[in-house]
């Protein structure tokens, strides 16, 4: 063979040898690629079932959820990010794995896709932490890939908020992709989806920024599920003539705390973004108590309106402190700071409840319990009905000094079913106490946390353990610490003044008994030493036969310088024929017709009394009811008495037998019911949980 040939083999040979070579090095270094996507693309799923392993052990063991969160958030936004640009970078260098690419590609485009889903759950359950920007890019394009480098210099300015996920426009064999780009009505590339609002082509910074930061200035952020027109909507009001009642406010108040409360108000019911945040400039001028401004920088933390949050939680913390109350403080700093993990009764998972329990007989002595208050007794009470009532529109400082003796009721009820001069609720109630010169202290801005679907008010070691209703949590003027913590400015019932009650020594607490929270911290108080006074008494039946310090709906008898309530002892026996009432559910507010039956329900299981039951259907029927007692011969009747209606007719029934006797139930709060116990008061007694049985 001659050397030219040899030449050309040798040529040949080593040709062959260097391709084979190149072959096998793009197939060992597209083996190596894939293997780290694929590695990556492990972890990811392992970190994603870890946090899903650990929502589930906060959710039944303790802890806090969304903290615990944005690490792991973190940690799988890095690893979206970094298969995204290995998939991006290594796929156009392969020969031979096209097909494994493709797979990959795919597999990436379903886990960006799982991110996202998990993503939006993340904000549903955790106010909203995270913006996610979809970026939907072409293949080849020089504008899309501009896109690209100016997203990522972003998502790396806001590392802790913001998560870009890119995808393929055209991307074929992933029917989600395409979905996804029809939902947000995709029509070319680059596009951006930011916060569900699309964008159609090349963003730069400044635009971009601009609508990030629009949503990180939102008002209200971690009130976006609460409906705070459900209590109108259930009461019937006339929301038009409440807000012109609540802009008098604003222009007649000099109250900062009142301006800013009804602005606040008018904002959420009508939905203004603008006048939320217009409200915070008032709560800005409140600068009378430490307990009152630490409120008002909780709001301004609680409002957003790109406020820096934690500024406002740690100069609240401050003020509680100087005000003496540690444990808010503690709170607020461990909210500040993200670390904070919500502590519940441990009764609420296993749902334990106070009911009645009571000891058998053949008599039942009503209305022995008494509580007696004089100079020096301090009454804490609740916020709403007392010095202010947001549902008619008597927006004030929360603190007084003005107690309130009408309320929504004066919208629509004449001078003579008002009474004023002797009022209604605990603020009429309160306003005759004083007469004696006790102390009086209104609970404002208890702390609520949320635990499943149920609301519960603190104690007084940071524990939250009383359930609050859904109607009281959506009052307008309750702030929103985070998704499921709240801060209640007007108080309502006893389950919401618990940690005041005991923070300021209260002799007896004055409030709401409507609910079975509201009974399980009545036995809580009493147990204390703190006694309980409910003018609304529907559930005091359920702690019949507890021995609390507690009386539902009672009398009060001021005598020298006491205050003596309760007290009007009534012996029932089973030659007694009573009539109890009852209503049914169909109108609003009816319901509390039913409070009369529900005890002697329960009381008649022990004592074997002569009772019958009538149901009443609507207002206006109690003639009806009195008409009943006739026919039966009864001696007793157990009802409510509300209104004029309610009060002519038992009147008229009392005074046609001087031996007829009444038990008044969820009836102090009105004056009508006040007219009864005053006039008849050897006759009539009240919703008394601890009857004498012998």
């Amino acid at each position: 063979m001659d050397e030219r040939k040899k030449i050309l083999w040798q040529s040949l040979l080593l040709t062959i040898l260097i391709f084979a070579t190149g072959i096998l090095l793009n197939h060992l270094f597209d083996t190596y690629r894939i293997s780290i996507i694929e590695n990556v693309m492990t972890v990811h799923e392992i970190d994603s079932e870890a946090y899903k392993v650990e929502k589930f052990f906060t959710e039944n063991f303790g802890g806090e959820k969304c903290e615990i969160m944005v690490t792991r958030i973190s940690d799988l936004k890095k690893e979206v990010r970094k298969v995204g640009e290995d998939l991006g970078s290594y796929s156009q260098y392969s020969f031979f794995r096209k097909k494994d690419y493709d797979y990959l590609k795919r597999k990436y485009f379903l886990l960006e896709l799982r991110f996202l889903a998990l993503i939006e759950k993340i904000n549903k359950e955790c106010d909203k932490p995270y913006i996610p920007i979809i970026f939907f890019y072409k293949i080849d394009d020089d504008t899309s890939e501009r896109q690209g480098y100016i997203l990522q210099d972003l998502s790396e300015e806001y590392d802790q908020q913001l998560v870009v996920l890119s995808i393929d426009k055209d991307y074929k064999d992933e029917p989600l992709v395409g979905l996804l780009a029809t939902n947000y009505n995709v029509t070319d590339a680059p596009t951006l989806v930011i916060d569900g609002t699309t964008y159609t082509g090349l963003k730069y910074t400044g635009e971009i920024n601009a609508s990030v930061q629009k949503v990180f200035r939102r008002a209200d952020p971690y009130a976006q599920n609460i409906d705070f027109t459900y209590v109108t909507k259930a009461a019937g009001i006339d929301v038009p003539l409440l807000l012109e009642q609540l802009k008098k406010t604003i222009n007649e108040s000099t109250d900062p705390f009142a301006k800013a409360d009804a602005m606040l108000v008018i904002g959420r019911l009508t939905k203004n973004e603008t006048t939320i945040c217009e409200s915070l400039a008032y709560y800005d001028q409140i600068n009378d108590s430490y307990e009152e401004k630490a409120l008002a920088y909780e709001t301004g933390a609680s409002l957003g309106c790109g406020r820096d949050r934690a500024t406002f939680l740690k100069a609240a913390a401050k003020e509680w402190k100087k005000a003496g109350n540690n444990n808010r403080a503690d709170i607020l700093e461990k909210l500040a700071r993200g670390r904070l993990n919500l502590k519940f009764d441990q009764a609420i998972k296993t749902n334990t409840t106070i009911t009645p329990n009571l000891t058998s007989g053949t008599t039942a002595t009503i209305g022995k319990t008494t509580i007696t208050l004089n100079s020096s007794s301090i009454i804490v009470s609740q916020e709403d009905r007392v010095y202010r009532d947001w549902l008619g529109g008597q927006i004030a400082n929360p603190y007084g000094p003005k107690l309130l003796t009408t309320f929504s009721e004066r919208m629509t009820y004449n001078e003579t079913e008002l009474m004023p001069e002797t009022g209604w609720h605990e603020g009429a109630r309160i306003k005759e106490l004083k007469t004696i010169n006790l102390t009086h202290i209104p609970a404002v801005g208890t702390l609520a946390a949320k635990n499943g679907n149920s609301w519960y008010a603190i104690d007084e070691n940071e524990t939250f353990r009383f359930e609050v209703p859904l109607d009281k949590i959506s009052y307008p003027t309750t702030r929103f610490l985070r998704r499921d913590l709240a801060v209640i400015i007007d108080t309502h019932g006893v389950n919401s003044i618990v940690e005041q009650a005991i923070r300021y020594n209260a002799s007896a607490v004055i409030g709401c008994c409507d609910h079975p929270g509201k009974i399980y911290a009545a036995e809580y108080l009493s147990k204390k030493g703190i006694a309980v006074i409910c003018y609304s008494d529907k559930y005091v039946y359920l702690a019949l036969g507890h021995n609390l310090t507690l009386v539902g709906s009672p009398p009060t008898t001021i005598k020298e310088k006491e205050a003596i309530i309760g007290n009007r002892p009534m012996r029932i026996t089973t030659e007694d024929v009573i009539v109890a009432l009852n209503s049914t559910d169909e109108k609003y507010a009816l319901w509390y017709y039913q409070t009369p039956a529900s005890y002697f329900a329960e009381l008649t299981k022990a004592v074997p009394l002569n009772v019958a039951y009538f149901t009443i259907t609507d207002f206006g029927q109690m003639e009806q009811a009195t008409q009943k007692a006739r026919e039966i011969n009864a001696n007793v009747f157990a009802t409510r008495v509300f209104n004029s209606n309610d009060y002519n007719a038992v009147k008229k029934w009392l005074d046609e037998d001087s031996s007829r006797r009444i038990i008044l139930f969820h009836s102090a709060s009105y004056p009508y019911g006040q007219k009864i116990f005053k006039e008849y008061p050897s006759r009539a007694t009240f919703d008394d949980p601890n009857p004498i049985i012998r």
